[in-house]
């Protein structure tokens, strides 16, 4: 009888540190929902930035005004269209001349229509005359520090004439 009076505290020691451990998972549970809740959302927020400067860019490729090549020996200029009044989208796109070459006849290029087309114009036995623009989609974001900002980079080509030939 004496042996059971020592031990009278242990089932309520036991049930305290049940509870403990009880809480302890309850709290980690809620604290990984809450994580995977927040993951997701940075997940579309990212997902929305990059289809809004997406679809800048490819706005761009409808605009030809957007694709001028630079008088000789002159500084190409970098034309900006904003969307956010237009097309009621907080972006822009930027659209600048890269370069000027002849193309083999087997190349695709993506042309300012937004097709994708074979680079055979019929000069030169097949080759294209190509101007090529830098063409840089951005998602402007409207909240510092929550609104994530999205670029998307490409290069579009424009029919030219033959600057090498003269024609």
């Amino acid at each position: 009888m004496s042996r059971m009076r020592d031990e009278r505290g242990v089932v309520m020691v036991v049930a305290l540190g049940i509870v403990v451990a009880l809480a302890a998972m309850s709290l980690a549970l809620a604290r990984s929902g809450q994580m995977s809740t927040l993951t997701g959302a940075l997940s579309a927020q990212l997902a929305n930035a990059f289809y809004l400067a997406d679809g800048a860019a490819y706005h761009a490729l409808g605009d030809p005004a957007l694709f001028v090549p630079p008088a000789p020996g002159a500084t190409p200029a970098v034309y900006v269209k904003d969307l956010t009044s237009e097309a009621s989208m907080p972006c822009q796109a930027q659209v600048q001349f890269s370069q000027y070459r002849s193309l083999p006849g087997n190349l695709l290029v993506r042309t300012t229509d937004g097709q994708m087309r074979a680079a055979q114009f019929g000069q030169n036995e097949g080759l294209g005359k190509m101007y090529f623009f830098n063409v840089n989609g951005l998602k402007n974001p409207t909240n510092a520090g929550i609104d994530p900002k999205g670029a998307v980079q490409m290069q579009a080509a424009k029919p030219g004439p033959c600057a090498d030939c003269g024609s």
